[in-house]
């Protein structure tokens, strides 16, 4: 364990170009997959006039302090506000669980792009057999808020013969063994991406970052050189759903743009983007700037890298999918049930519809799933390393002791983490999914300003680099960021989350779950640390409050 405590105290230092190759699609992740095109349909290409604005306003002083600050203190997120304000150093552990919980639900995404992955390959696509049927029962319309979903067959196929959904969250059925063993396999991966730390991840990184580059542009040739329907697909994405709002807005007299951009949604949805993409408050940005030379220029290009990357990959992205998203295409559970992350349906139901609608190559489908799977990889295994190095200090040293080298401890974290995700791959692990993924995320302003304090306090009182009056502006700039992020997800969570519910009213021991979880990261982080931080330090007890 001596190499994991070294390597802590010492971070390996990245080239640019290796900043790069980390940032380059693990900035993007899953929401480049499934929520950006979802978003982009549902607010038009205006949402990307939404999207840059919180890039400025949030975006750029959040993930600047946050690098200059990891590559000040050479040290991830708990040991810096350990080093600034102890007292709130929970607030760092709450976040490193919090992110660690969405962990395991992105486990369980890129596990449903692995099977697809290989039943794309059958012929005829597996999908494309089911009959159009109900995926609905009688039994389940009782016990769920939506009794019209409207089916299809790659969405029955997904709930039925995939998934094998029991009929609800309290009616356990036995694991599906093809589900578990994705799963394993994506934790699998994740250690082999992590195993040497953060020099060996970079390695992995600058082999992945091209092969998915090139992945890209096979998808994006034959999308539309082989669909009928791809000259028009990114005009359908960036103006049809205006077109409709716009043809039932007939004699009024304000504009699409003042419609669009007056809706609070394109404004939650943008910051949600941003928060589950770039990790705003996920921790993985000072674990960037461990990595980078404490020089100002190096920091500032380290910066520029990283959001210029964040701000154009997901174009990319959406150039290539457009061709082979349907959007008007029902998604079926996918598409309505609460939980589920914006735009699966577009992954799962939509995508399959195409490749069989047209008699698209296996092959390519193979490929696209495959794209999905090592991008999403990417992003995943950055916040895996994020977590291990934060905990790993803290282990005590009879556990560092019994397993004795850094390499099977890890090997012991990753299978942890599997048995943790394990349940999802169950017949009511998609209930299970949408509880915790709508409830996770409940409480997160609470902790984005709280964690305001430490981050303004360390990089105010560096002085490297910054004359006084520069550290105050990004300072204030910061809090004016942290500020604006914790009123839009408080606004979102009065209007929008707290009053909708997963279950019905029989399941509310699932609710209280779920709250559980919501509550969990403030109990065991901040008030936990808050009090471990009383207890440990030197003094009276007066002396110590």
């Amino acid at each position: 364990m001596a190499e994991q405590s070294d390597s802590n105290q010492n971070p390996t230092k990245w080239s640019l170009l290796q900043m790069g190759a980390v940032c380059f699609f693990s900035s993007v992740g899953y929401c480049g997959f499934t929520s950006l095109p979802y978003y982009v349909y549902t607010h038009t290409g205006l949402f990307f006039f939404a999207y840059y604005i919180l890039l400025v306003l949030i975006c750029l002083p959040v993930t600047y302090v946050q690098l200059r600050l990891g590559a000040l203190h050479r040290s991830g997120v708990v040991a810096i506000f350990s080093h600034l304000v102890p007292i709130l150093k929970g607030v760092a552990v709450a976040l490193v669980i919090m992110t660690y919980l969405r962990s395991t639900t992105h486990a369980l995404e890129i596990s449903y792009g692995i099977y697809y992955m290989f039943a794309s390959c059958q012929q005829p696509f597996p999908w494309a057999a089911v009959t159009e049927e109900a995926n609905v029962t009688s039994r389940e319309a009782e016990i769920t808020i939506f009794d019209n979903i409207k089916t299809t067959p790659e969405d029955t196929y997904f709930v039925n013969e995939f998934l094998q959904r029991s009929v609800h969250i309290g009616s356990w059925g036995p694991p599906v063994w093809y589900l578990v063993l994705a799963v394993l396999t994506v934790w699998i991966l994740v250690y082999l991406s992590i195993v040497r730390g953060a020099a060996g991840f970079v390695k992995v990184l600058t082999v992945l970052v091209p092969v998915s580059a090139l992945f890209i542009l096979i998808l994006l040739i034959y999308g539309y050189a082989a669909i009928p329907s791809a000259s028009s697909a990114l005009h359908d994405f960036f103006t049809e759903e205006g077109e409709r709002i716009q043809s039932t807005r007939r004699g009024q007299d304000h504009s699409l743009f003042a419609h669009f951009l007056s809706r609070p949604k394109i404004w939650l949805d943008s910051l949600e983007l941003h928060i589950y993409g770039l990790g705003l408050w996920a921790g993985t940005l000072p674990l960037l700037g461990t990595h980078v030379t404490c020089k100002k220029k190096t920091i500032s290009m380290a910066w520029l890298l990283l959001l210029s990357l964040y701000g154009l990959v997901p174009h990319l992205l959406l150039v290539m999918l457009a061709p082979y998203i349907q959007p008007t295409y029902p998604g079926g559970t996918l598409a309505y049930e609460v939980g589920i992350k914006p735009g699966m349906s577009y992954l799962f139901v939509s995508i399959p519809h195409t490749f069989s609608k047209h008699g698209l190559s296996p092959f390519m489908a193979f490929l696209l799933y495959l794209t999905y799977v090592l991008i999403s990889l990417q992003h995943l295994a950055l916040h895996a390393l994020m977590v291990w190095q934060n905990i790993g200090p803290s282990i005590p040293k009879v556990i560092i002791a019994f397993f004795r080298r850094s390499q099977f401890l890890l090997g012991a974290f990753c299978f942890a983490s599997f048995l943790l995700t394990a349940p999802y791959a169950s017949q009511c692990g998609i209930y299970l999914y949408q509880i915790i993924r709508f409830y996770m995320d409940r409480l997160l302003f609470a902790l984005v300003i709280f964690s305001m304090v430490p981050f303004v306090i360390g990089f105010i009182r560096q002085e490297s680099f910054r004359t006084p009056i520069d550290r105050v502006f990004m300072g204030v700039w910061y809090g004016l960021a942290s500020v604006i992020a914790a009123c839009l997800l408080i606004y979102n969570f009065v209007v929008f989350v707290y009053p909708e519910a997963v279950v019905s009213y029989e399941r509310r021991w699932a609710e209280n779950m779920g709250w559980c979880v919501s509550i969990a990261p403030l109990l065991l982080g901040v008030l936990g640390a808050a009090l471990h931080t009383i207890c440990t330090r030197e003094g009276t007890l007066k002396q110590r409050l």
